[in-house]
C-alpha cells in the first residue's frame, strides 16, 4: 500500500493541506506525537500536587484548547533544549529545572486537558441564579460605565476600537463575566491612557479586574453541583500546576535564548500569537466557554504576568 500523504490534490489541481500539515511545527522538531495518556497512578499522583497548592486565583484564557496545545509546543521545545535549560543558574528556593521535570511537564499538560473535559462534562443542566451576586455586580456595572465611557472619547477617530466599544456594551447580564473580560482586555492594552485619565479610570480598571474572579466564583457557586464546583477546582489546580512549570521552563529559556530566535517557542501565548497574527492576536472565546473558580477571561493581555507570579 502506497503511503497516505498528508495534502490532497483540490478542484483547481492545487494542493490543500490538512489540519496537521497547517498546523506550525518547531524549527528541528517531529510532527506533535499521539495524545500522551496519564497512568491512574500518576494521575493521584500529580491530583494530590496540584491541589496542595491550594484554592489558587488565576485568570483563566478564554480558549484553553489553544492555551493546552501551546504549551505542548514548549514543552517539545523544552525537550530539545533540555541540555541547555538543566543548566541556568536557579538560586534558592528554586531549585535547577532537570530533565526529569521537563518530561514529567507534559504529564501536567495532560492532566490540565483531562481535568478540563471532566469540567466540562459536568456543565450540563446547570442553572444561573443571581443570589449574593447583587453587590459586586452593581459595583462592577460602575466601573464598567467609567470605562466604557473613556473608551468612547478615545476612539472617537478609531472605527474597529468603536466596534469592540459597541460590542462589550452589547453584552447583557447572561453574559456579564465575557463583558467585564473583554473590557478588562481592552484596559491591558491601552494602560497607558488609562493613567493618564483625569476621573479615576485607572483605579477602575484595578477595581474591575479584582471582582471579576470573585463575580465568576459566585456565580458557579450558586449554580453549579458540589460534583461540578469540585470539577472545576480540579481543572483551576491543574491549570496552576502548568502554569508552575511553564513558568520555570521560561525563564531558563529567557536566561538562554535572550539574543536568539529560538527563545520565540517560549514566548507566552499572547506574545506569540501577535508575531503570527498581527491584529488578530487574541483567539476567539471557544466552544467551551470557559468560567472557572479562578475567573472566565479572555484576557491574553494579563497572561504573562500571571504566568509568572506566584500563585496566591
Amino acid at each position: 500500500m502506497a503511503p497516505r500523504t498528508s495534502s490532497t490534490p483540490s478542484r483547481n489541481g492545487k494542493k490543500r493541506r490538512t489540519p496537521d500539515d497547517a498546523r506550525p511545527a518547531l524549527p528541528g522538531s517531529p510532527r506533535p506525537a499521539p495524545r500522551h495518556h496519564l497512568t491512574g497512578a500518576r494521575e493521584a499522583e500529580l491530583t494530590r500536587e496540584a491541589e496542595s497548592l491550594g484554592d489558587v486565583l488565576l485568570l483563566l484564557p478564554g480558549n484553553l484548547a489553544s492555551q493546552v496545545a501551546w504549551l505542548s509546543r514548549l514543552q517539545r521545545a523544552a525537550q530539545r533544549d533540555a541540555a541547555d535549560l538543566i543548566r541556568a543558574p536557579f538560586a534558592g528556593d528554586d531549585p535547577p529545572l532537570t530533565r526529569g521535570e521537563i518530561r514529567g511537564f507534559r504529564d501536567k499538560i495532560e492532566l490540565l486537558r483531562l481535568t478540563q473535559s471532566r469540567w466540562q462534562a459536568t456543565q450540563r443542566g446547570a442553572r444561573r441564579a443571581a443570589t449574593g451576586v447583587e453587590q459586586p455586580a452593581n459595583e462592577a456595572d460602575q466601573h464598567r460605565r467609567t470605562l466604557l465611557r473613556f473608551f468612547d472619547l478615545h476612539f472617537r477617530s478609531d472605527p474597529e476600537g468603536q466596534r469592540r466599544v459597541s460590542l462589550i456594551r452589547a453584552r447583557g447580564d447572561a453574559e456579564l463575566i465575557q463583558g467585564v473580560s473583554e473590557l478588562l482586555a481592552l484596559c491591558a492594552e491601552h494602560g497607558g491612557a488609562l493613567q493618564q485619565a483625569p476621573r479615576g479610570e485607572a483605579d477602575a480598571a484595578a477595581r474591575l479586574g479584582a471582582l471579576a474572579p470573585l463575580l465568576s466564583r459566585l456565580l458557579d457557586d450558586r449554580t453549579l453541583s458540589p460534583e461540578a464546583r469540585r470539577a472545576r477546582r480540579l481543572r483551576d489546580a491543574a491549570y496552576a500546576l502548568a502554569m508552575r512549570a511553564e513558568g520555570r521552563v521560561r525563564a531558563a529559556a529567557e536566561y538562554w535564548y535572550v539574543d536568539s530566535d529560538k527563545l520565540k517557542d517560549y514566548q507566552c501565548l499572547r506574545a506569540s500569537a501577535a508575531a503570527a497574527g498581527g491584529a488578530r492576536a487574541a483567539p476567539e472565546q471557544g466552544k467551551e466557554g470557559e468560567r472557572g473558580a479562578s475567573g472566565s477571561v479572555d484576557i491574553y493581555a494579563g497572561y504573562c504576568a500571571a504566568a509568572d507570579a506566584p500563585p496566591a
